[in-house]
């Protein structure tokens, strides 16, 4: 199996994730505004994050942690949510790639999950819990 290595491979990772998402019972609400529309306009998008992350281009120039902050005021979000996120990105790695990148990716979902949800359930509104710029 390959390892990720470009942008295409970017590219199948998210598109193979977002249709298990979007028929996910778990997270399909959330995602449900972006089946609809299509990924058209959002892929391009994630596809710089993650760049950004895994291939370190720094192409990416948004702000992940408001657009979930207003998912989240749209749907709750729940612990159980990020939860299958995460076991949906690590399994959709796994189908497709091996290799130090792969399992950079399954690390860096954990560790954004869990900035993302930290700023969300603090009661402080998570703005002391230094979580690295990239995610704000």
């Amino acid at each position: 199996m390959p390892d990720i290595s470009t942008r295409a491979d970017l590219e199948l990772l998210l598109r193979h994730f977002y249709g298990r998402a979007f028929a996910d019972p778990v997270l399909e609400p959330a995602f449900e505004t972006l089946a609809v529309i299509g990924l058209d306009d959002h892929l391009p998008v994630m596809c710089d994050f993650w760049e950004t992350v895994l291939l370190r281009t720094g192409v990416y120039r948004g702000s992940a942690f408001a657009v979930h902050r207003a998912l989240h005021g749209r749907h709750g979000f729940t612990d159980r949510h990020f939860d299958r996120w995460v076991e949906l990105w690590t399994s959709s790695v796994d189908e497709l790639f091996a290799g130090d990148v792969a399992g950079r990716a399954k690390v860096e979902a954990v560790k954004i999950a869990d900035a993302i949800r930290r700023r969300l359930f603090e009661p402080s509104g998570g703005q002391t819990t230094g979580v690295p710029s990239r995610f704000s």
